[in-house]
């Protein structure tokens, strides 16, 4: 009997994991962490002290403006080489946001994965010689609120 009563308390415990999550949405997967190198090679665009693969995100914001749908992975990594991932899939008409902090040893207790939904990405130049771009007009936030995506030279 005490056998029968320590399976169900352990499957009771383990089930219950999941809703202690940090997680906006659940059916998130976390993205194991990889190297700035091995980002670069699967094609992410990577932003260092330069940005990698930028042709993609260009690409990206063209199929924006024709309403092609298209998806790409910005991959950024703090001070520490962790890396932060933020995912866009544009189905044609809205574009799906994640931003995903988990693998930040030093995230605090804002770390994990988070979405939205939005509709347009936006430049802007911050400094001279310097463009940022960002995500906006999401549904979670007020509509005057931007994600930050990256940041680069202007060219």
């Amino acid at each position: 009997m005490k056998k029968v009563i320590y399976l169900l308390v352990a499957i009771s415990l383990f089930c219950g994991l999941p809703g202690c999550s940090n997680n906006d949405d659940q059916s998130v997967v976390k993205s194991k962490p990889y190297s700035s190198d091995e980002a670069i090679s699967k094609g992410d665009v990577v932003f260092l002290n330069e940005v990698y693969n930028f042709e993609k995100f260009d690409a990206f914001i063209t199929n924006l403006g024709n309403k092609k749908a298209d998806s790409i992975r910005i991959t950024g990594y703090t001070d520490e080489g962790d890396p932060i991932y933020k995912d866009l899939q544009f189905d044609g008409n809205e574009i799906s946001f994640t931003y995903d902090n988990s693998n930040d040893k030093f995230g605090g207790s804002n770390k994990g994965i988070r979405t939205d939904t939005c509709s347009k990405v936006s430049s802007e130049e911050t400094e001279p010689g310097e463009i940022e771009y960002t995500v906006s007009g999401c549904t979670k936030n007020d509509p005057e609120i931007s994600y930050f995506l990256l940041r680069m030279k202007k060219e």
